[in-house]
């Protein structure tokens, strides 16, 4: 297992050799090696494992004000970041590239950033709720 790797839950083992992703509703179906919609989810071996877990695809330094979180902290910064992964492909969507990116930096990253830019929060937007879960 690479460092990036980390083991999935929800998915289960098929008669034909593939692995199904239980996770979301498009029930992945993957031979070695391939990733499922998400891009977060790939088989290695006879499991599943998260290819983005503790990494992250981008930061940024907002207003507080920005968040659902107004009122916590007002007139603070909040350092969000996410992981790539989204099992959606709207092609309207501003982070499209970054849901599929495999350029990350790592969670001891956004802390020291959160630190150095005077943050008083983090935050973690823009990411499919399904997906957000895995990495948990």
């Amino acid at each position: 297992m690479q460092e990036s790797e980390h083991p999935a839950r929800w998915w289960h083992a098929l008669e034909d050799g593939r692995i199904q992703c239980d996770l979301c509703p498009r029930d992945c179906k993957l031979h070695e090696g391939q990733r499922g919609m998400c891009f977060v989810r790939q088989r290695t071996g006879d499991r599943m494992v998260l290819t983005t877990h503790g990494r992250s695809s981008g930061f940024c330094v907002d207003p507080i004000e920005k968040k659902p979180l107004a009122h916590f902290h007002p007139g603070s910064s909040v350092l969000s970041f996410g992981t790539a992964g989204c099992n959606l492909a709207c092609r309207f969507c501003q982070n499209w590239d970054i849901s599929k990116s495999r350029n990350t930096g790592s969670r001891r990253r956004a802390d020291a950033r959160t630190a150095e830019r005077g943050c008083r929060a983090t935050s973690t937007p823009g990411q499919e709720v399904s997906v957000a879960a895995a990495a948990r």
